[in-house]
C-alpha cells in the first residue's frame, strides 16, 4: 500500500470494527467507549421532559432550549444508524450518562418547585357577537398542554413517537409566544415524522393544535381543512375500539367541532355553524352533563348563532339557552374564585340576552339584563383604570340602553344615555365608527325634539367621519346626507 493512503473500509466492516453485540467497541479502551443509541434516546427523553417542566412553569425560553437539545441528541442517535461515527467521536458513554443523570435531577427539582404552582385555567370557548368590540376571538383559543416522552414504549417504537412529541412541544411554545405561523411549521414537522396510522390520538392532538394556530394566524381555510381531517381521525379512533378512553375522544371531538363551528360562524354561514354547535352541545351533555360550564358554553354559542340568523322563530329558543348558560356561569363563579368563568363572560352573556329581549320587544327584561351587565362592566373598568379596553363594554351597554329608551319614546332619557356613551367613546379617540353611530343617534333625537341646530351640528360631524372612513359612497353616508338636507329644509 502506498504511503499516505488509508485502507478502504466498507460500512459493514466499520461497524464490525467499532461494535460488538451492538454496544461494545472492540478497538477502543473502556474509557473511550461510545454511548449506545439507547443512552442517547434516554437523554433525549429527559431533555424533553426537562423542557416540559419549564414549559409548565411558563419559562418558555428555557423550555425551548431543553426541547431543542432533545432534538439535537436524537439527530446524533440517528447517525449511529447511518454509521456516521466521526461526527460523534467526541462523546463518551460516561459523558452522556452523566448528562442524563444531571438533567433528571434538575427536572425532578424543578417539578417539585412548580408542584404548588397554580395551573392556568384555560378560557371558555365562547363565540363573540359579530359586532362585538370585546376581546378578539383568536385570543381566547385554548392552547394545549405539552406532552411528556413516551417512556412506556420500547426504544424502537418510541424512536418516532418521541421526536414528534418534542416537535409538537416546540410548536406549543411558539403558539404561546404569539408566533402561530412558526407553530404550524413545527406541527407539520411533527406529523411528518409520526407514523400516523398507528398513533391516531397523538395525530389528532397535533392536528387540533395546528388548526388552532392556523386560526390564530387568520388562515381560516387551512384551519378548516385540518379540523375536517381531525374529526375524521377521531371518528376512526372511536370506531377502532382502541384503549383510548371514549369520554376523552368525545370531548376532544367536541372541541374540534366547536372550533370549526366558530369558523363557520365568523364566515356568516350561520346554518352550518348552528348544526355544528348542536353536535357540540350533544357531545358535552353526554360526557359532562348539562350543569358543566363547558356544556353551558356550548349552549351559549348555539344561542348566539341562532340569534345571528335573524330569524324571529329562533329568538325564544336562544333566550332559553342563554338563560341556562347565565345561571350556570353565575353559580360556578360564586362557588369558586378559581373558576374558569370570568366576569367578562357573564357580561357577555347578559349583553347578548339583553339584545335578544330587545329584539323580542321585552324591554323590561332587556333593561334589567343590560343594567346588571353595566354594573359589572363598570366594576371591571374601575379595577383596571390604566386599561381603556375595559371601557368597551361600558360604552356598548350605555348605547344599547339608550336605544331601548329611544324605542320606548323616552327621548330625554335616551339623550342622557347617548351623551354618557359618547363621553366613554372619546376615550378611544374621535376617529372610529362607533363614535359616528353615537353622534348619529344624538342627531336623530335632537331632530325629533325640534332642536334643529344641535341636530345639524351632530349630523355634520357624522358626515365628516363617514367621508374619512367610508369615502363618498355607501348607504350610511347617503342616509346622513338625506337627513342633513331635511334639517336644512326645516330650518
Amino acid at each position: 500500500m502506498k504511503q499516505g493512503t488509508s485502507p478502504i473500509t466498507t460500512q459493514s466492516e466499520e461497524s464490525k470494527m467499532c461494535w460488538k453485540d451492538d454496544s461494545t467497541p472492540t478497538q477502543m479502551s473502556l474509557s473511550e467507549l461510545l454511548p449506545s443509541k439507547k443512552e442517547f434516546y434516554r437523554l433525549a427523553r429527559e431533555l424533553n421532559d426537562f423542557g416540559l417542566e419549564h414549559h409548565i412553569a411558563g419559562v418558555y425560553d428555557k423550555a425551548l432550549l431543553g426541547y431543542q437539545e432533545a432534538v439535537r441528541i436524537r439527530m446524533i442517535a440517528l447517525k449511529f444508524e447511518s454509521y456516521k461515527l466521526a461526527d460523534i467521536a467526541d462523546l463518551s458513554d460516561a459523558s452522556v450518562k452523566e448528562r442524563c443523570k444531571t438533567v433528571r435531577v434538575q427536572r425532578e427539582e424543578l417539578a417539585l418547585n412548580t408542584a404548588d404552582q397554580q395551573t392556568q385555567i384555560p378560557p371558555l370557548d365562547l363565540y363573540h357577537r359579530s359586532k362585538s368590540r370585546s376581546t378578539c376571538d383568536h385570543c381566547s383559543v385554548k392552547i394545549e398542554k405539552p406532552i411528556r416522552s413516551a417512556t412506556w414504549m420500547d426504544e424502537e417504537e418510541s424512536k418516532y413517537i418521541d421526536p414528534a412529541i418534542t416537535l409538537y412541544n416546540i410548536g406549543l411554545v411558539y403558539q404561546k409566544s404569539d408566533r402561530p405561523t412558526k407553530a404550524t411549521q413545527l406541527f407539520s414537522m411533527a406529523l411528518r415524522v409520526l407514523p400516523q396510522a398507528s398513533h391516531l390520538p397523538l395525530t389528532a392532538l397535533i392536528l387540533y393544535s395546528s388548526a388552532q394556530a392556523l386560526y390564530q394566524a387568520g388562515d381560516i381555510k387551512h384551519a378548516a381543512r385540518d379540523l375536517s381531517q381531525l374529526i375524521h381521525t377521531y371518528s376512526t379512533t372511536a370506531a377502532s375500539g382502541t384503549s383510548y378512553p371514549g369520554d376523552i375522544v368525545g370531548l376532544n371531538l367536541a372541541s374540534a367541532i366547536a372550533l370549526l363551528g366558530r369558523i363557520h360562524f365568523e364566515s356568516k354561514d350561520f346554518d352550518r355553524a348552528a348544526e355544528l354547535c348542536q353536535e357540540v352541545l350533544h357531545l358535552r351533555c353526554s360526557v359532562l352533563g348539562r350543569r358543566h360550564i363547558d356544556t353551558a358554553a356550548a349552549s351559549y354559542n348555539l344561542a348566539l348563532v341562532w340569534a345571528e340568523t335573524g330569524r324571529i322563530e329562533c329568538i325564544q329558543e336562544s333566550i332559553s339557552l342563554a338563560k341556562i348558560s347565565l345561571h350556570i356561569f353565575i353559580s360556578h363563579k360564586q362557588a369558586s374564585q378559581s373558576s374558569a368563568v370570568q366576569t367578562s363572560n357573564i357580561i357577555q352573556v347578559l349583553l347578548t340576552l339583553g339584545g335578544l329581549y330587545f329584539r323580542d320587544e321585552s324591554f323590561a327584561n332587556a333593561t334589567h339584563c343590560l343594567n346588571k351587565a353595566l354594573q359589572l362592566a363598570r366594576k371591571v373598568a374601575s379595577e383596571h383604570p390604566s386599561d381603556p379596553a375595559k371601557l368597551v363594554d361600558v360604552a356598548d351597554l350605555l348605547f344599547m340602553l339608550a336605544q331601548i329608551s329611544h324605542r320606548q319614546g323616552h327621548s330625554f332619557a335616551a339623550l342622557e344615555l347617548y351623551h354618557e356613551s359618547l363621553q366613554v367613546e372619546r376615550v378611544f379617540g374621535e376617529e372610529h365608527k362607533e363614535m359616528a353611530l353615537v353622534l348619529f343617534s344624538l342627531g336623530q333625537i335632537y331632530h325629533e325634539v325640534g332642536d334643529l341646530g344641535r341636530a345639524f351640528e351632530y349630523q355634520e360631524h357624522v358626515l365628516q367621519l363617514s367621508r374619512r372612513h367610508l369615502g363618498e359612497q355607501g348607504e350610511f353616508l347617503a342616509s346622513v346626507l338625506t337627513i342633513i338636507g331635511n334639517i336644512q329644509n326645516e330650518r
